[in-house]
């Protein structure tokens, strides 16, 4: 289970391709495509380095006005379906600060 002080990164497996201001990412392994909506992309390019979950909503906080716990909230969720589906990796956090 994720948490706000998980460390995550993009799975190398995939490859993705800009559409105007969202992103389309294909799981290469698993031959799917999925589309992110305009939140999900800024969170997924969020993800290009590996990045502690609660970075990923002090950025959208930042951003856009959302509160913090509802934001927290949709990040885990989006967050869990990504790395159910193989398009984000666990990172360990001491390898993360390397």
């Amino acid at each position: 289970m994720l948490t706000v002080d998980t460390w995550i990164k993009r799975s190398s497996a995939v490859l993705e391709a800009e559409v105007g201001d969202e992103v389309v990412a294909l799981h290469a392994e698993k031959g799917f495509c999925y589309g992110l909506n305009k939140i999900g992309s800024r969170i997924w390019r969020l993800t290009a380095a590996p990045v502690r979950v609660g970075d990923i909503c002090s950025h959208l906080q930042q951003e856009y006005d959302v509160q913090a716990s509802v934001c927290q909230a949709d990040v885990l969720e989006l967050l869990e379906g990504l790395q159910a589906e193989g398009l984000i990796d666990l990172v360990p956090g001491e390898i993360a600060l390397l």
